[in-house]
């Protein structure tokens, strides 16, 4: 068979039939439920499909009827080569009677025996690939199908890094990517590069991400933070050298592997549909202390540097009864304390950190002189997203975690 060049129409389809089989391969659990597999079959047979229509077209075979399917194409195939099989033949036969069965008759497989569908169907391609395309399916770059323009000229620059044996470079040019990645995602949020939680991961394995894959490739990245300059918004690199951000882990193998790893997670995530999440409570509400008598007092309490001197005692707000100031509060309760005050006949007060960012006040309020509820912020986020939200009343405060 001569060799002649592929047409961009079929890279495109291999392109494709790759991006379905990454959604389905490497699959952290050996026995998934059935919704999973036979979902794993439909894309599988997809991926299948436009591997081979492709490579009809580059043949020049013309298929016999207007429309032809999955084992239409590759008897077409066996035609031309009659001498031998087509690679993958018996099990794309087995395929296509399974796929037929979910579609057609709501029948749903063996999950045992298709679990690993993804890599069976990845690896025939790639024999079909080689045999009638002298093409590597492994080499095709996939990167052409990355949308975000950033990102893929950040991904870009790593290659180059790549190339030139400036491994480190690579890893750093990933993390930005990656960073402009999460923050434009609509369904992932509060993502950090550089920092591996299993959480994370498990949040992505459900876009078909590698759970594992993206756990190591997140320790070889430096963690990326946003500072400004000015009015200006810029991003910095911050490796942590006692853990894993030093040369023994900037070496070809590592880049290798993230670069790898990086266009799987891309290529997964960048189209994942917007998603509700949950509003953490300090986005939309601060604390509304109002004092229940007067002289309620804000106070700072610092150790002076004689240790047998008393620590000095600094008024910071003195608040009226039916005065209010609104801010940050935290219990500190302290029931060993409480127990051996009960113990010795004293009275024991609890006491609430308080704290106001905007005033510069960090001090402690007697709990039993002050009333506490929740209240809506008062900021452009709240008005415009939460603009009803309602006062929340204080049922128990005297404890670490605060009821409402």
């Amino acid at each position: 068979m001569g060799k002649k060049s592929v047409d961009q129409d079929i890279i495109d389809r291999l392109l494709l039939a790759k991006d379905f089989l990454d959604k389905v391969r490497f699959l952290p659990n050996a026995n998934p439920d059935r919704y999973v597999t036979a979902r794993n079959i439909l894309n599988a047979h997809d991926a299948a499909e436009l591997a081979i229509a492709g490579i009809i077209h580059y043949l020049g075979l013309t298929p016999r009827n207007q429309k032809t399917y999955l084992m239409d194409y590759i008897a077409l195939v066996h035609d031309e080569f009659p001498d031998e099989q087509v690679p993958g033949n018996g099990f794309f036969s087995q395929l296509n009677i399974a796929r037929n069965g979910i579609k057609h008759n709501g029948v749903f497989p063996d999950t045992k025996q298709w679990f690993r569908v993804g890599d069976k169907t990845y690896d025939y391609i790639s024999e079909w690939c080689l045999r009638y395309l002298q093409l590597s399916f492994d080499d095709i770059d996939e990167s052409d199908m990355i949308s975000d323009i950033e990102v893929k000229t950040k991904y870009e620059e790593a290659k180059k890094a790549y190339e030139m044996g400036d491994y480190k470079r690579v890893l750093e040019e990933l993390a930005f990517a990656l960073h402009q990645l999460f923050g434009n995602s609509q369904a992932l949020r509060n993502l950090k590069v550089g920092s591996p939680q299993a959480e994370d991961a498990l949040k992505l394995a459900a876009f078909g991400v590698h759970a594992n894959e993206f756990l190591v490739l997140q320790e070889f990245l430096p963690s990326v933070y946003n500072y400004f300059l000015g009015e200006e918004n810029k991003l910095t690199l911050s490796w942590s050298q006692e853990e894993y951000g030093h040369p023994a882990n900037w070496r070809e193998n590592a880049a290798a592997f993230c670069l790898k790893t990086f266009l799987n997670v891309v290529l997964c995530i960048q189209d994942a549909e917007w998603i509700p999440g949950p509003i953490n409570f300090d986005w939309v509400y601060e604390y509304k202390v109002t004092a229940l008598e007067d002289n309620v007092e804000i106070v700072n309490e610092r150790v002076s540097l004689g240790l047998m001197r008393p620590p000095d005692r600094i008024v910071l707000r003195v608040l009226s009864k039916g005065q209010s100031i609104t801010g940050q509060i935290k219990s500190k309760h302290d029931l060993a304390e409480a127990l051996t005050s009960q113990r010795l006949g004293k009275e024991y007060k609890s006491i609430l950190s308080f704290k106001n960012y905007d005033e510069g006040i960090f001090g402690e309020i007697e709990a039993d002189k002050v009333h506490i509820e929740a209240v809506p912020k008062q900021n452009e986020f709240v008005k415009e997203y939460f603009p009803n939200l309602p006062d929340l009343e204080l049922k128990n405060y005297n404890r670490k975690t605060f009821v409402f």
